[in-house]
């Protein structure tokens, strides 16, 4: 498995941004996949600073997969590079347009997620950024085929209640449902004020980890203002590079298993 899910129980966490900084210090070749079903087009606005798509996006895959396209090579051409780097490949595939168009995804959620998953034969990791729970949860077909799920939260006491709410929507999920690991935590700024062993008994969910808060930086992330000096020597992308560490070492372990 090659999959990991970012989503919200609040407004405002920082999954978008926390996609988009994992995405860049990711240590192998990844595509960051916009399936925020609000059609935000948060990473297009914010850290491209506001390129256009020209037409790509999932209302194409959405296209290829009504005409019995198969959907690889589909996802690759409708994707743009989210950065140059030398050592990895770093993609991003743009998400709905309209904020209706989710509802009317239906079926390609399936063969979409056994293409992200199957992107790990040719040296790819994915990381989805489903946005903010609603009230249908998460597209099925996506946790079924998903090494990890993470909910990202803030270490508030607003922030906490309302993972606690939204929590069991999650668990509705078989897969999450379990006790294998599959459902983590992501703490933005601990000790705000409950530290990640606090939050992680509160909500009966292991904390993977926790990146720090730092406007400043993330600003360049969130909306692509401009790198703030020593940006890579910064708190926030050297919790972030630790944090991809961790968490593409989880998905490597997943594929073990399968493959075992």
């Amino acid at each position: 498995m090659a999959l990991l899910i970012l989503t919200s129980a609040s407004g405002s966490p920082g999954v978008t941004t926390l996609g988009v900084g994992l995405a860049l210090t990711w240590p192998r070749s990844v595509l960051l996949a916009d399936c925020d079903p609000g059609a935000h087009q948060s990473v297009l606005a914010g850290f491209l600073a506001g390129r256009s798509a020209a037409g790509k996006g999932l209302l194409r895959v959405a296209e290829a997969h009504r005409d019995r396209r198969p959907l690889r090579e589909v996802v690759f051409d409708q994707c743009e590079p989210l950065a140059d780097d030398l050592g990895h490949r770093r993609l991003f595939l743009p998400g709905f347009t309209k904020p209706g168009s989710a509802s009317h995804f239906g079926g390609v959620w399936t063969d979409l997620a056994e293409t992200f998953e199957r992107l790990s034969d040719v040296g790819y990791d994915v990381i989805v950024d489903a946005g903010r729970l609603g009230a249908a949860g998460l597209p099925a077909p996506l946790v079924e085929h998903a090494a990890q799920t993470c909910l990202v939260l803030r270490s508030t006491l607003r922030a906490v209640m309302a993972a606690r709410v939204h929590l069991a929507t999650l668990r509705d999920h078989a897969r999450l449902g379990e006790t294998g690991g599959a459902l983590g935590l992501i703490i933005v700024g601990e000790s705000d004020p409950y530290s990640r062993s606090e939050i992680a008994k509160a909500l009966g969910v292991p904390a993977l980890g926790v990146v720090a808060n730092d406007h400043r930086v993330a600003a360049h992330l969130s909306d692509g203002k401009p790198r703030p000096r020593k940006f890579d020597r910064s708190a926030l992308i050297t919790s972030l590079s630790d944090l991809a560490a961790t968490l593409a070492a989880r998905l490597e372990r997943s594929a073990d298993l399968i493959r075992s």
